[in-house]
């Protein structure tokens, strides 16, 4: 949902009603899988591994946090298009949704 929702405000780029539906949707989608995301690394880990693995995705997500605005701004720059931030973020949520769904079960369910 937030790839989709990204992807599509950067084909209603030039839309004022249109692109902040669309980065809603995208919010949506996002901000609705980070509380399923953090389940994971405790599914993975065990005892002291799993503090020190939450603090890593942690400072890694921070990190994205401040490198993600400034990667927008470089592209919009280079690029003179808005559209093509939109696109490498809806594509990084694809990989990133790729790589939770191939983890096997039997790895999770443990």
């Amino acid at each position: 949902m937030g790839s989709v929702g990204f992807s599509l405000s950067a084909v209603w780029n030039g839309s004022t009603a249109l692109s902040p539906t669309a980065l809603s949707i995208a919010a949506a989608g996002v901000l609705t899988c980070a509380p399923l995301f953090w389940s994971l690394p405790t599914a993975f880990l065990s005892g002291t591994a799993t503090a020190a693995g939450l603090a890593m995705i942690n400072s890694v997500g921070n990190l994205a946090g401040f490198v993600s605005p400034y990667m927008t701004g470089a592209l919009k720059d280079a690029t003179g298009s808005a559209s093509i931030p939109m696109h490498v973020l809806a594509f990084s949520l694809v990989v990133g949704a790729a790589a939770v769904l191939t983890t096997k079960k039997h790895i999770v369910n443990r």
